[in-house]
């Protein structure tokens, strides 16, 4: 165990990956939170977000000293149960047993967050105004982070949700689309009137032979990664449902290609006497950071008085850091050192907990 890292930081990781709070289940960590900010002499409270998520709780706000222009977040649930997770500690890390996820994503950034602001009230460091937030449902949708309302004063945030090791940011990252494709064809007998059908995989067939899988360029991909249809062999298929996405860092390259597959999709119906329907439905927006706008200059501050390199990347993931910017917040995701997350081998460096901690003591402190 590092020697440097303070004990109540581990404990209070320790405590939060316990846990259990997967996807749309989160309100017993909810409810933790809750306690630990009433603790503080704060008054969090959570918002009316559930009749959007569907989650068994709202997102958790908490303001500081009236609340501020900018926002500090990071979400509650996980991509995976972590009931009866059992941390190992090795030299410099923390992982499982291998029998669970370790739940470090984004565990790690709650944790960085609550002991930082304990840190600073507990020791009469004064705070500077702002907002905590804690969403739902982030693993699966964002949708707690895209129905969450803040105040029209909070111009920025930064959010504790990136695999990167603490000290490195997300500026920039790409934004979704999901297709949801439903062609109809005619349902026959296929052996005994075969031309009395309209077959919905070969029309499938016909237009994936056109779709563009894999890169597109170097800022833009897509794929189909479901694909549902038929019910008996000697059934000409009337039905076939198809699910996909691209993914680009300008939108306008998405809605062109969402339009170029929609329309080939079309033809291939066309084609053989079906119909389709696509549906196309944003994700998430693409965001950039640029090196002018005041988060990313504020991180280049706070970096290296804590001797750590401020180093921004690109994502091809979606994270609350795209609901937000996509509100006009200009948000940056930062570094937690979540490592492998997902996974039953994920686990997170000590001092990547630690340093985590101390960047958000320096965002939050006067």
């Amino acid at each position: 165990m590092s020697m440097t890292t303070d004990n109540s930081l581990l404990a209070l990781f320790l405590e939060l990956i316990a846990i259990d709070g997967v996807s749309g289940n989160e309100k017993a960590v909810a409810d933790y939170i809750i306690q630990f900010l009433t603790e503080l002499g704060l008054k969090p409270y959570t918002d009316d977000s559930t009749a959007v998520t569907g989650c068994n709780t709202g997102n958790v706000i908490c303001k500081v000293n009236g609340g501020g222009d900018f926002v500090l977040l990071c979400h509650m649930d996980t991509a995976r149960p972590t009931k009866d997770v059992n941390p190992v500690f090795l030299e410099d890390r923390i992982t499982s047993d291998g029998a669970t996820v370790l739940g470090v994503d984004d565990r790690a950034g709650m944790s960085a967050l609550l002991f930082a602001l304990k840190k600073a009230i507990t020791s009469n460091i004064p705070v500077r105004p702002l907002t905590l937030v804690f969403t739902t449902c982030e693993e699966t949708t964002l949708l707690g982070s895209q129905s969450l309302a803040l105040d029209p004063e909070i111009k920025s945030g930064f959010v504790f949700d990136s695999y990167l090791p603490a000290g490195s940011f997300v500026n920039e990252s790409c934004g979704a689309v999901t297709l949801f494709i439903t062609i109809f064809g005619k349902a026959s007998h296929s052996g005994i009137a075969p031309e009395k059908g309209i077959n919905a995989i070969q029309i499938a067939t016909e237009a994936l032979s056109k779709f563009p899988f894999g890169r597109i360029n170097a800022d833009t991909t897509a794929n189909i990664g479901i694909i549902r249809g038929g019910t008996a062999t000697n059934v000409v298929p009337e039905k076939v449902e198809l699910e996909g996405e691209i993914r680009s860092k300008d939108p306008v390259i998405v809605e062109k290609e969402a339009a170029v597959i929609k329309r080939t999709f079309e033809e291939a119906a066309a084609l053989y006497g079906g119909k389709v329907d696509v549906d196309i439905r944003w994700d998430f927006k693409p965001y950039y950071i640029s090196p002018q706008d005041a988060e990313y200059q504020r991180l280049q501050e706070v970096m290296p008085r804590l001797g750590l390199e401020a180093k921004p990347c690109a994502s091809w993931g979606g994270s609350d850091a795209n609901s937000l910017n996509a509100k006009g917040i200009k948000t940056i995701n930062l570094g937690t050192g979540a490592q492998n997350p997902h996974s039953n081998d994920e686990f997170i460096l000590l001092a990547d907990l630690e340093n985590s901690a101390r960047i958000a003591f320096e965002l939050i402190k006067k």
